[in-house]
């Protein structure tokens, strides 16, 4: 059995008028080294090819779009507001929290492992982070971070 998921492939033959040999596409793909996929509704074409093709998996991809979207579109915090991310190191909850450093946020974040907190901080830029794991009581944590309020929670855990 086939796994699907969102993938970046090359056309090898084509009978889809949007679509021709070598043309890029980005969508729901079988996860092996050659698919069928019928109708071809669920794919777009890559009109850019001058960066890497990972970034239509990540800030390109669904990933961006809904980071984009939840930040944006759904909450709108202020510059100087303070944004607590929950899955932050995940897929989504990186890219949130780069819009929310970006838009001058105070941004705290959430991770299942010390690893993982440690990126947040030191290569991510978050202004603080903690591992949810370690933690028994999530409105202290958030106090102490001076979060007084969930903005968007990307993931929802227990705690949330």
């Amino acid at each position: 059995m086939v796994i699907n998921g969102y993938g970046v492939a090359k056309v090898v033959i084509s009978n889809h008028p949007d679509f021709k040999e070598d043309d890029l596409v980005m969508g729901i793909t079988g996860w092996e080294e050659y698919s069928i996929i019928p109708g071809g509704n669920q794919l777009q074409k890559i009109k850019y090819t001058d960066m890497p093709l990972s970034y239509y998996l990540g800030i390109l991809g669904m990933p961006g779009l809904t980071a984009y979207v939840g930040f944006y579109d759904l909450t709108s915090p202020k510059a100087g507001e303070k944004v607590f991310i929950s899955a932050a190191s995940g897929a989504v909850g990186q890219i949130v929290g780069q819009f929310a450093k970006m838009h001058g946020c105070y941004v705290v974040g959430s991770a299942g492992s010390k690893d993982k907190v440690e990126v947040l901080k030191n290569r991510l830029g978050f202004d603080d982070a903690f591992n949810y794991k370690e933690e028994s009581d999530l409105h202290a944590t958030l106090k102490r971070s001076y979060i007084l309020k969930v903005i968007l929670p990307i993931v929802e855990f227990p705690y949330l």
